[in-house]
């Protein structure tokens, strides 16, 4: 049941995006300025204050959970590729689209609220690890997959935006402040100061980088409204569906079963491997340029499937 209320819960919030754009209270520019707004600042928030919260040795302990992600990225990249040489008719948007749609699920705004229900604060701060794996994905492979036909520079410079950035500032910040970095005297009014203005930079990301779920269900609903409802029932939806939800978990949960590591471990990125598609998706196709109807319809689609195949593949897995 738990299953079920998280997923209806991203349904939800993508509906009120879906009866903003209806209304009229957002438009299809309003909804672009917010893509915009969520890739350079409320993202980085976001992956600022997560990777901030672990500490230098369970980045060490842990190496295997973001190698393990890049593992399930890797397995629907694959697939996703043996899928689209065997359709006939796929230009390269559409391509693109079906690749980074099987390629990235939604590795953490959807999880989240299970790993933390499961395996408690431990098991957040785990899956924010293995989060990192996904972010290196999704900021390389995931913007040369939108980014094929332009030179390598453009892509590399794509590539290295701010969620990115953010991604290799927050790792190092963690290394310096737990290994390179000397104790703060315990008294005296400039280390009082330092510290006052590092618990108001880690809360402000923290509260600017919670906002980036509900940004991106709002984005998501708009952009959903703008569809024609039956691009929903186009044939290629539900065979990128069938492989989001069923064939690339099943796969990566019998690799993993041969993988030796710590029960908590194994149970966190099999949730992980059995999520729908990435919102971020749509977001990527509105910043840099692909087959949004296309991804909007998977992203509707998924979500509805995933209230049934998140709760069987998780009772058959765990």
């Amino acid at each position: 049941m738990n299953y079920v209320l998280q997923v209806l819960f991203i349904l939800v919030l993508m509906t009120i995006g879906y009866a903003a754009r209806k209304r009229g209270v957002v438009s299809a520019v309003g909804t672009s300025e917010m893509v915009r707004v969520l890739i350079s600042i409320i993202y980085p928030c976001l992956i600022f204050s997560s990777v901030t919260k672990l500490n230098a040795q369970e980045l060490a302990a842990n190496w295997i959970m973001p190698v393990m992600a890049m593992a399930i990225a890797g397995t629907g990249l694959i697939l996703g590729l043996l899928a689209v040489r065997c359709m006939k008719g796929v230009d390269q948007q559409r391509a693109s689209a079906f690749l980074f749609q099987n390629t990235i699920n939604n590795y953490l705004f959807l999880p989240l609220p299970l790993v933390m229900l499961l395996w408690g604060t431990q098991g957040v701060a785990l899956l924010v690890f293995a989060s990192m794996g996904f972010e290196l994905v999704v900021w390389t492979v995931g913007v040369f997959l939108f980014n094929r036909s332009s030179k390598l520079a453009e892509g590399i410079k794509m590539m290295f935006g701010p969620p990115l950035i953010a991604l290799i500032f927050s790792m190092g910040w963690v290394c310096v402040r737990d290994l390179a970095s000397p104790e703060l005297p315990e008294a005296g009014f400039f280390a009082d100061l330092a510290r006052r203005l590092l618990d108001l930079t880690y809360f402000g990301a923290e509260t600017v980088g919670k906002a980036t779920v509900a940004v991106s269900m709002v984005v998501s609903g708009s952009r959903i409204a703008a569809l024609d409802v039956s691009a929903a029932l186009d044939k290629q939806v539900w065979i990128l569906s069938a492989l989001r939800l069923v064939a690339t978990p099943v796969l990566f949960i019998l690799l993993l079963k041969q993988v030796p590591m710590e029960e908590t471990a194994r149970g966190i990125l099999t949730v992980i491997a059995v999520m729908p598609a990435a919102v971020t998706s749509l977001i990527f196709s509105e910043r840099f340029g692909g087959d949004s109807d296309f991804i909007a319809s998977t992203l509707l689609v998924t979500h509805l499937a995933a209230i049934v195949t998140i709760p069987l593949l998780l009772a058959w897995a765990l």
